[in-house]
């Protein structure tokens, strides 16, 4: 929706509830500058086979906990169906890491899938939401196709370390090999990691069929990532 049109609408912060100035969208300029920004640039070791290890590079934006505002935000937009919100934040993401000169941005957004049913649930996939507003700001195309969720598993919220990594263990396939003469940089997207095991699954997935610059970006963390 044009921004214009949002605030003559009287679209509000979904924090504060304030009314939106035209070029503010989904937070507004006050709340937005206190959330908790994690600005993380981390790795994540992903055991692609039984004799090769890879580092995942991953980058990260906030910095969730179970009581701050940033909770709101993540609830708000998986379980309040405000898509919209996603794509607001995937769009600030981006406008706050393009100011990294050194920044090589992905080709291709991959977001993390949700299994058909879930999605049939909640009516829309977040990270894919999240994906698009990284693009529109960032750059480089959306594939929502060659990553699919073939296994329907339970939530990973209230599950331990092991309980996730198990929980997602082989529930994603790459359905298509990658062409040899395309480097395709490939980012992941996905709303919030905590451990880590979504994110590996899906990187293993993709490394098995050619695909070997996979970076993940994520809106959130849950604390750091050992």
């Amino acid at each position: 929706m044009h921004a214009w049109m949002r605030f003559w609408l009287g679209e509000s912060c979904r924090l504060c509830s304030a009314g939106l100035l035209p070029m503010e969208s989904g937070v507004c300029t006050g709340c937005l500058g206190v959330l908790p920004f994690a600005w993380m640039r981390n790795s994540l070791p992903v055991a692609v086979n039984e004799k090769q290890q890879i580092n995942m590079p991953i980058r990260s934006w906030l910095l969730f906990s179970e009581h701050n505002a940033v909770r709101t935000l993540i609830h708000r937009i998986k379980y309040q169906s405000d898509a919209h919100l996603a794509f607001d934040l995937g769009c600030a993401m981006a406008k706050d890491f393009r100011s990294d000169a050194s920044m090589v941005w992905p080709d291709v957004w991959i977001p993390v899938p949700l299994h058909a049913k879930r999605r049939r649930q909640r009516g829309y996939n977040q990270s894919e939401m999240l994906a698009k507003g990284l693009a529109t700001v960032g750059g480089g195309s959306i594939d929502t196709h060659s990553l699919i969720r073939h296994l329907h598993s339970e939530s990973q919220t209230k599950k331990s370390r092991k309980g996730r990594a198990e929980n997602v263990q082989q529930a994603f396939l790459c359905t298509r090999s990658k062409p040899p003469e395309m480097p395709l940089k490939i980012a992941l997207v996905d709303d919030v990691i905590t451990t880590g095991s979504t994110l590996k699954s899906c990187c293993m997935a993709l490394n098995c069929s050619g695909f070997t610059q996979v970076e993940a970006w994520t809106l959130a963390c849950s604390g750091w990532l050992d």
